[in-house]
């Protein structure tokens, strides 16, 4: 990226910067009770030993946003376990909660963000978060409305190698941060589709059910997969730039549904999906699989032409990273009212000095705050009087220095 649009960059967001202001955590993970007051505008840097608790802060950031955090975690999981807990504590599992005041970029101004889970009837950890925005109950498909966020942590290092589940959640969260109403389509489809598979593995044979969840699947699965598409249009101008040493990238996606909406109007393709949905229903009842927005794949190509999944460990993270930023770049030109807050997981710390340090530049010239971790702050000596940095030390948390 050229340094004067580097500079025109941040000169037309340096005073729409979006972060978080104030966190609170309860009972969340290694913390029975954790505060931070923070610049909203400027980067977060988190250092400490492996296992202080520094990921931990990351994943509670990530369940401001819709979603299961960035571990995809059960919310059981979440919960403070036993051995972090004072040994006159003995009734097990206690809620958890994560609370923040958010600085947004466009005109709402500061935000609160509340959310936890609290145990059900039976004493046991629920399976649904409830959330607040400003004290008041909302759904997470309005959370979408209000905050956003995408990260790269290790376990995504090899994301393009792996399962397809996790890609296609990694794209998704893309999609929502640029269309927040894609969560609740997403939410929806999956709801009508686990319907629609328990139904038929059930012997079901009601064909006005079926295809009444069928209609519901074609609506929101064509709705998903022509915001997929969008979202590549948007991004393929920042894929194919040079910046920093990262490396360009060739973004596709591999998917029934969004094929055919490149060569097919969008009712058409509702109805072709429908009719094929009709038509596999004896093979997915026998424990077949059937084509949709629920199984599409994102497909990356390093600027060299080998496939993502093929790269070194090095190349798929320079490429993953080089994702973000590039959402990142495409929003902060296109969009007023939205900055996803960026987490990166022990990610920056592992860059060479000449990429960590293009990274950082970019970074500072978005809407966006940023948050990093790391064991040690000398990696981040750079961004001494831009950030603010935190020692966390056996789930302490203190300001600190470069």
């Amino acid at each position: 990226m050229r340094l004067e649009a580097m500079e025109k960059t941040e000169q037309n967001s340096r005073s729409k910067k979006a972060g978080v202001r104030k966190l609170k955590l309860t009972n969340f993970r290694c913390y029975a009770m954790a505060n931070m007051d923070l610049d909203p505008e400027a980067p977060v840097v988190l250092f400490g030993a492996n296992g202080a608790g520094k990921t931990n802060v990351l994943e509670a950031i990530s369940f401001l946003a819709p979603g299961k955090g960035l571990r995809h975690a059960r919310f059981a999981d979440v919960a403070r376990h036993s051995s972090f807990m004072d040994e006159k504590i003995t009734s097990m599992p206690l809620k958890w909660a994560v609370w923040a005041e958010v600085k947004t970029a466009g005109d709402m101004g500061d935000i609160t963000i509340g959310t936890g889970c609290e145990p059900n009837a039976l004493g046991e950890t629920g399976t649904r978060r409830a959330v607040l925005i400003n004290g008041e109950s909302s759904s997470q498909n309005e959370l979408a409305e209000v905050f956003s966020a995408v990260w790269v942590t290790p376990a995504m290092d090899r994301l393009f190698g792996g399962e397809l589940a996790p890609r296609r959640r990694f794209l998704d969260r893309l999609v929502q941060a640029y269309d927040p109403a894609h969560t609740g389509r997403t939410n929806a489809y999956a709801n009508a589709y686990k319907q629609w598979g328990k139904l038929l593995r059930e012997g079901c044979r009601d064909t006005a059910w079926l295809a009444s969840l069928e209609n519901t699947m074609a609506e929101y699965g064509v709705a998903i997969a022509a915001a997929r598409n969008d979202l590549l249009n948007r991004l393929g101008p920042y894929l194919h730039e040079s910046w920093g040493g990262f490396p360009k990238a060739d973004i596709a996606l591999d998917g029934f549904l969004e094929n055919k909406l490149l060569a097919m109007p969008a009712l058409a393709v509702e109805d072709a999906f429908k009719e094929k949905l009709m038509a596999s229903r004896f093979v997915y009842a026998d424990g077949g699989t059937v084509a949709g927005a629920h199984n599409t794949d994102l497909v990356v190509h390093h600027e060299n032409g080998m496939e993502a999944a093929l790269c070194s460990t090095g190349q798929q993270k320079a490429l993953l990273i080089a994702i973000v930023i590039a959402h990142a770049r495409a929003m902060a030109s296109e969009r007023e009212d939205a900055a996803p807050l960026m987490l990166f997981d022990e990610a920056a710390a592992h860059l060479d000095k000449a990429r960590r340090e293009a990274l950082f530049e970019i970074l500072l010239s978005l809407k966006g705050q940023s948050w990093f971790t790391g064991t040690d702050s000398t990696a981040f000596a750079s961004m001494d009087g831009k950030a603010q940095f935190f020692n966390i030390d056996n789930a302490e948390i203190s300001s600190a220095v470069a």
